[in-house]
């Protein structure tokens, strides 16, 4: 989806520029006629200040094959279909790694990128001599190592994490160019020593790191009263009192207190978690349904769009204890955050900005086929100080039924991402939204009791 030079263009020898300032969901589309094609835009955005740029428009509307919208499934963003059809299942799956044992692996070193468990992470190689030995994993363990390299660490020469994640194969094409992968993260582990083999190859040696699984406060209930339980909590949250925590079975036979449980209860704490989550990207109950309740796999996944840096990330990827990133990701997610242009800081967006549209989350890893370069992304219900440059292009898409359209800061000029559309032929719901990438933008986070600033990107 990337099929732009570098500064965020399309390779045309014009441009149509045109400025938007607040982005709003539903209103009709215009063109353009100075272009053999169109260039479709939101209406609103264009702004027609005399008479020759009002006859120069006309109205177009997108062309649909149903009256009806189709709702963009969210698990279907997940399966990067724009890596292209031709993707193979492996048939095997990849088998866990025994916890604290070491092993040898495929090493690939991702700047600006740490991966937590459960998550998407597509791939696209063109190294022979790497390709070659992908081919070989296919065959054995079907895992690489994937190690983030150090924050503000050389790119031509980058210091490695002490920690990463293990990430299993299960979709590939070896068609022309380079090897298309879709992985799985799923294991943390040390590294213990990396070296190049004779190919050229970066290995790693790791040891898998355990995951602790918590029993519930009480040991001996049943899953019949541990479902009741977790119920209990989540009404307890969701209501804002604690009565009911209160007269619940942990409290009656427990010598803690009652609060003191909610601090170190990770169904407790990840209830907790959940309403956050809720409240501070807005999201509607079904959109909730996308957001997991298990405490270990809510951890990994409110870890990977926590906004924070890499270097807040690696050491919650280091952390074993579930309780403390659960806590850490409730101070995070309890303050308001605020979004900036890296370069020259005009304002683009709030924290209620953010739209879930993915059941990874609101942070996604997409790929270019062409480039092989990662992005990760956020996406957007709305932004500012944003203007679209080009026509939109349905081109390797990362969104089934939309089009994208690069956008960059109205101030500087700094590309910020791309602005989604609805593909001619689709009314898609939502209709729009922003996906900018993450490395393009700096956060900041208020503190609500002092309202101090502290930049996290």
């Amino acid at each position: 989806m990337e099929n732009f030079q570098r500064d965020g263009r399309e390779p045309h020898a014009h441009h149509d520029v045109l400025e938007l300032n607040l982005h709003s969901s539903e209103e009709e589309y215009i063109g353009s006629s100075e272009d053999d094609e169109d260039f479709i835009i939101p209406a609103k955005y264009v702004r027609i200040t005399t008479v020759a740029e009002i006859l120069a428009h006309r109205i177009q509307l997108p062309i649909s094959s149903s009256s009806e919208e189709v709702k963009l499934d969210p698990r279907l963003v997940s399966e990067h279909l724009y890596m292209g059809s031709d993707m193979e299942f492996i048939a095997q799956p990849a088998a866990s790694l025994e916890e604290g044992r070491v092993y040898e692996l495929l090493a690939l070193v991702q700047s600006g990128i740490v991966t937590f468990p459960e998550h998407i992470l597509p791939l696209v190689l063109f190294s022979p001599s790497l390709i070659s030995a992908l081919r070989s994993v296919f065959n054995d363990l079907k895992v690489i190592a994937l190690i983030p390299a150090k924050p503000n660490s050389s790119t031509a020469d980058p210091s490695l994490a002490q920690y990463g994640t293990t990430a299993e194969v299960y979709e590939y094409s070896g068609s022309e160019p380079g090897l298309r992968l879709k992985t799985r993260v799923k294991q943390r582990f040390k590294v213990i020593a990396t070296w190049i083999d004779e190919y050229e190859n970066l290995m790693a040696r790791v040891k898998i790191l355990p995951e602790k699984s918590l029993s519930p406060m009480q040991p001996w209930l049943s899953s019949k009263l541990i479902h009741q339980r977790t119920s209990l909590i989540e009404r307890a949250v969701l209501e804002n009192s604690w009565t009911s925590y209160r007269n619940s079975l942990d409290t009656k036979v427990s010598p803690l207190a009652g609060w003191v449980l909610q601090q170190f209860d990770c169904h407790s704490l990840a209830a907790r978690v959940r309403l956050q989550i809720k409240k501070l990207m807005a999201i509607d109950d079904s959109s909730m349904e996308l957001v997991p309740t298990e405490p270990h796999s809510l951890s990994f996944w409110a870890a990977n769009n926590l906004l924070m840096d890499d270097e807040g990330r690696l050491k919650l990827l280091e952390e074993d204890n579930i309780i403390y990133r659960l806590r850490t990701v409730l101070e995070l997610i309890s303050k308001r955050h605020v979004f900036s242009c890296c370069v020259c800081s005009v304002p683009i967006a709030d924290h209620t900005d953010v739209i879930l549209i993915c059941s990874q989350g609101t942070s996604l890893f997409f790929n270019n086929p062409r480039t092989a370069q990662v992005r990760k992304v956020m996406t957007f219900r709305q932004v500012q100080n944003i203007r679209v440059v080009s026509r939109p292009s349905v081109e390797f898409s990362w969104f089934p039924g939309y089009a994208w359209s690069p956008g960059e800061c109205s101030s500087c000029r700094n590309h910020l991402g791309w602005y989604i559309t609805s593909a001619a032929t689709k009314q898609m719901k939502p209709r729009n939204f922003w996906v900018l990438c993450s490395e393009s933008l700096q956060t900041e986070t208020i503190s609500k009791s002092s309202d101090v600033n502290v930049k996290l990107f």
